[in-house]
């Protein structure tokens, strides 16, 4: 597959807001003091009454969603991730999901791509804090491409959903111009071993270029595509999971629940940051390479399991 040239999945969704905001006048952003990062000026500075600025408040910004939310506006509340989930989770859990409110938390800078900004902005455990919670959907695009595509059809859903990005730009993956939530995308066919992930990581075994692969990104994480993943994995008898995301409670913990429950027997890899805070570094491959998540730890389980 030839990876097309970067692009920022931050840029994308700001853009693809600012074009929803013409064509839902109900559509409203909490923002928690980065609109920047978030390329958020536009939407900010046309819709400025449905822009609503509400600083470093992580709990007041996830009531003042609520609120607007319970009044019938479809309302995305947007902080890095490891603000917000990360700081205001109960008031997620007790005024979002409880009340099954049309808010979508939107998480940037997740995992271990923001690099340089150390272990307190590298959210390892946003993935589990959410798949705890009744009512809420999870969607990490792989791509800035689907990230598009993602933030156009959560916001036509009334349900709490949160949506996970990353820092830098990284390459472009997706063909397909639709998304489906609950269903996975098959983006290399094979026959020898799955692999599964989602996010930027997950391009990583696309560059590896080996069609013994069957490549599934799993963007959404909840709902699970369980129909797909144990489709290819009995195809298999191999499953390999790589993520950006403590092991405990990601995507991994849920691939591995469903083989279980299913009686599927296969040969299962599970590559993610195991019990250890991020730190800084010159780059995120650096990290990648330091935590087992890089293309050489993939290529080594990719080897192991075959």
């Amino acid at each position: 597959m030839n990876l097309k040239n970067n692009q920022s999945s931050r840029i994308a969704f700001g853009d693809t807001l600012f074009e929803l905001g013409s064509i839902m006048p109900d559509l409203y952003v909490v923002s928690i003091d980065l609109r920047p990062s978030l390329n958020l000026d536009k939407f900010a500075n046309k819709f400025r009454s449905r822009f609503i600025e509400c600083g470093v408040a992580e709990s007041n910004a996830a009531g003042v969603a609520a609120g607007l939310a319970k009044s019938g506006k479809t309302v995305f509340l947007t902080s890095f991730s490891c603000f917000s989930p990360g700081i205001n989770w109960a008031v997620i859990k007790q005024s979002i999901c409880y009340q099954n409110l049309n808010v979508k938390i939107v998480g940037s800078h997740s995992g271990l791509m923001s690099t340089d900004l150390g272990a307190t902005h590298q959210m390892l455990e946003d993935i589990a804090l959410m798949r705890s919670l009744p009512n809420m959907e999870i969607f990490a695009p792989i791509d800035a491409s689907e990230t598009a595509i993602i933030t156009a059809t959560i916001a036509k859903t009334s349900r709490p959903s949160y949506l996970r990005l990353v820092r830098p730009e990284t390459p472009i993956v997706t063909t397909s111009q639709k998304f489906i939530i609950g269903q996975s995308q098959i983006i290399q066919s094979g026959s020898n071993l799955t692999v599964l992930g989602y996010g930027p990581t997950l391009v990583q075994a696309v560059e590896i270029n080996n069609p013994k692969l069957e490549i599934i990104n799993c963007s959404s994480i909840k709902p699970l595509d369980s129909n797909t993943i144990l489709k290819s994995i009995k195809k298999t008898g191999r499953c390999l999971v790589v993520e950006d995301h403590q092991k405990n409670g990601g995507l991994g913990d849920a691939v591995a629940n469903l083989i279980l429950s299913s009686g599927t027997k296969c040969k299962f890899v599970h590559l993610g940051v195991d019990n250890l805070f991020g730190q800084s570094a010159k780059d995120w491959p650096t990290l990648y390479g330091h935590y087992g998540i890089g293309k050489q730890a993939i290529i080594k389980a990719i080897n192991s399991l075959l």
